[in-house]
C-alpha cells in the first residue's frame, strides 16, 4: 500500500513538471520568438517561415531581415541606417537620426527597408524584431 502512495506521488511530480514545462515554452513562443509566415508581396518566398526575435529590437545592421507593422505585419531588409546619404536622381536625402517629433530621446530611429514593394522609411517603434529564416514548406 506504502509502495502505490509513492508512485501517486511521483506520477504528479512528473504531471506537474511536464505542464509547467510545455506552458513555459508556449509562452516564449508566443510572446518572444513567434513563427510568422511571409506574405505574398515580401522578399523571400510566399510561404516561407521565419522565427522572430522579438528581444532584438536595438542594434540593427545592413541587410538584416525585420519584422514590422501593426496588424498585417511585414518582413524587409535594412538597406540603409540613421545617419546614412543617399542620392537619388541627383538629389541626396539624409536618413534621420530620430525617428519621429514625438520621439526626441537618441535611442529611436529611422531605417530604410527594402519591403516585396519598394523601400520604405520605418521608425524603430514599428519594428518587432529580427526575423531568421526557418523553413519552407514545398506546399
Amino acid at each position: 500500500m506504502q509502495r502505490d502512495f509513492f508512485n501517486m506521488q511521483q506520477l504528479r511530480a512528473w504531471c506537474f513538471s511536464i505542464g509547467v514545462g510545455l506552458v513555459l515554452s508556449l509562452l516564449v513562443r508566443a510572446f518572444v520568438f513567434p513563427i510568422y509566415q511571409v506574405p505574398a508581396h515580401a522578399l523571400l518566398k510566399q510561404g516561407d517561415c521565419v522565427v522572430v526575435n522579438k528581444l532584438a529590437r536595438k542594434d540593427f545592421q545592413r541587410g538584416q531581415l525585420i519584422v514590422f507593422g501593426k496588424t498585417p505585419n511585414e518582413i524587409g531588409r535594412i538597406k540603409a541606417l540613421p545617419g546614412d546619404t543617399l542620392r537619388i536622381r541627383q538629389q541626396r536625402y539624409v536618413i534621420p537620426a530620430t525617428c519621429c517629433k514625438r520621439c526626441l530621446c537618441t535611442d529611436c530611429h529611422t531605417f530604410l527597408v527594402q519591403t516585396g514593394n519598394g523601400y520604405r522609411l520605418i521608425q524603430q517603434h514599428q519594428i518587432i524584431g529580427k526575423a531568421y529564416w526557418l523553413y519552407h514548406l514545398p506546399f
